[in-house]
């Protein structure tokens, strides 16, 4: 359960410096990643522990957590590494609401804001899962899709050392969280019906889970591509020229 109160004093940790367009540590650490990590284990000690070989976001008491804002192929190599030794969470956050504020790029001085009409759901994972596909059955590997609000900032590329986009396009430098509105977590592999209604019921095509879980068919393919190389779902035959899917893992 999305716990509001300690969301909300990660933001104080992270934003206590103040800051608009340079980013936090020594990595140059973005907003959403600063949070989160802060929000999940707020003990420092705790943050960026090296293990086997590479540095995990959180080393807890509930294992290691790798806060993913990017791709997930970067996360395969280190989860060989992890899932053999540990308890691993992956965090995935998605923007269910953002505002586009445009910045001075000399000054930082807020030009304008606006609401995107982009909207990500939590089905954005799905783009994701392939790279680590090999990993969805394993006893140790979990999920959790964060769902955020957060102000998106841009300033002008010549600003931050980028070339002049054609049009006047702006940079994005930072996603600002301003709200966690809720968490999904898929500990098992039956919790992967939050997101799939269909996928225990009866034997289901890609164009039937589009309909059901009301995403386009291009992200449906993504997931059962994923799913089925994971060995999450089975193929068990076809209608017309499509396959047909069901849950394979008891």
């Amino acid at each position: 359960m999305a716990d509001i109160l300690k969301f909300d004093e990660a933001c104080r940790t992270v934003y206590s410096g103040g800051r608009l367009i340079k980013g936090i540590g020594t990595k140059g650490e973005k907003s959403v990643h600063a949070v989160l990590k802060n929000y999940y284990e707020p003990y420092h000690d705790s943050q960026e522990q090296k293990i086997g070989g590479y540095i995990a976001d959180i080393v807890g008491k509930n294992g290691i957590i790798e806060i993913q804002t990017g791709h997930f192929s970067s996360l395969s190599d280190k989860l060989d590494a992890f899932l053999p030794i540990s308890r691993v969470t992956v965090v995935f956050p998605v923007f269910v609401k953002k505002r586009i504020v445009t910045l001075d790029g000399e000054t930082g001085e807020v030009i304008s804001r606006r609401t995107s009409p982009v909207k990500e759901t939590a089905y954005e994972i799905f783009r994701n899962l392939f790279p680590i596909s090999k990993f969805l059955t394993h006893d140790n590997l979990s999920f959790i899709i964060v769902l955020l609000e957060a102000d998106e900032l841009r300033v002008p590329p010549e600003s931050v050392g980028r070339k002049k986009r054609r049009r006047g396009r702006l940079s994005v430098i930072d996603r600002v969280p301003t709200a966690l509105v809720d968490e999904i977590s898929i500990k098992c592999l039956h919790d992967w019906e939050k997101l799939i209604p269909c996928l225990f019921e009866e034997d289901f095509t890609t164009e039937i889970l589009s309909q059901r879980a009301g995403i386009s068919r291009e992200t449906a393919s993504m997931a059962l591509s994923a799913l089925f190389r994971g060995g999450v779902v089975s193929r068990t035959g076809k209608i017309g020229n499509a396959y047909t899917y069901r849950f394979s893992y008891d």
